[in-house]
C-alpha cells in the first residue's frame, strides 16, 4: 500500500476551501515486530486504530508539537499504517500558507506539505481525524489521479534503533520529485 499510494491526491476539506495535494512519499511501518512501529507493544488506546480494517486514520503527536498522518493499511487484527511523509500540492496553496505561518516562514511551496508534521500543519490535521474513514468522510479523503509514477524505495527516516527492519527499504518516493522531504 505504501507504493500503491504515490500519485494519489491526498484531499482535505476545510470550512475555507480544499488544501489537495498529490502524495509523493510514504514509509511503511509492519506491526508487533516492527520496533518502529508504535504497534511494537501491542494493542493500546493509542494504537488501536491500527488493529482495525485498512483505509482509516491513524494520526498522533510526535514530539509533543507536530502530528503524523497514517493510513491504516492491513485487515482487522493485522496493526498495519502508513505514514504520509510528503505531498506535491495541488490546491489550496494559499490557505496552507496561513495554517503554516504561525510556525514559520516557509521559504517556498517546495517546502509547504515536505516532512510529515509540516504536512499535518499546512493540511489543518490533528487529533480529531483519529479513526476517520478515508472512504466515507467529508472532511478528508484518498483520489485516484490515474497515474502511476516512477518509484523509489529507501530506508526508512529517524529508525536506526528498529532492529531487524532497520535496512528494510519501506520508504517509497516518486522517483526525481522536488517535493520529496531530505
Amino acid at each position: 500500500m505504501a507504493r500503491g499510494l504515490l500519485g494519489k491526491r491526498l484531499v482535505r476539506k476545510t470550512g475555507r476551501g480544499i488544501i489537495s495535494g498529490n502524495i509523493v512519499e510514504t514509509e511503511a511501518y509492519v506491526g508487533e515486530d516492527d520496533l518502529a512501529s508504535h504497534a511494537r507493544f501491542g494493542k493500546t488506546a493509542r494504537n488501536r486504530i491500527m488493529y482495525g480494517s485498512g483505509g482509516f486514520v491513524y494520526i498522533y503527536l510526535i514530539y509533543g508539537i507536530y502530528f503524523n498522518l497514517n493510513i491504516v493499511a492491513a485487515k482487522e487484527g493485522v496493526p498495519e499504517a502508513v505514514l504520509i511523509r510528503a505531498l506535491e500540492p495541488v490546491a489550496g496553496l494559499e490557505l496552507a500558507r496561513e495554517n503554516l505561518y504561525k510556525f514559520g516562514r516557509v521559504r517556498s511551496d517546495r517546502d509547504l506539505m515536505k516532512g510529515p508534521g509540516k504536512l499535518c500543519v499546512a493540511l489543518k490535521l490533528d487529533k480529531s481525524f483519529y479513526g476517520e474513514d478515508l472512504a466515507l468522510s467529508k472532511r478528508i479523503w484518498v483520489q485516484d489521479t490515474g497515474e502511476t509514477p516512477q518509484a523509489e524505495a529507501s530506508t526508512r527516516i529517524g529508525i536506526d534503533y528498529a532492529g531487524r527492519y532497520r535496512d528494510k527499504p519501506w520508504r517509497f518516493t516518486v522517483q526525481g520529485n522536488k517535493f520529496v522531504s531530505k
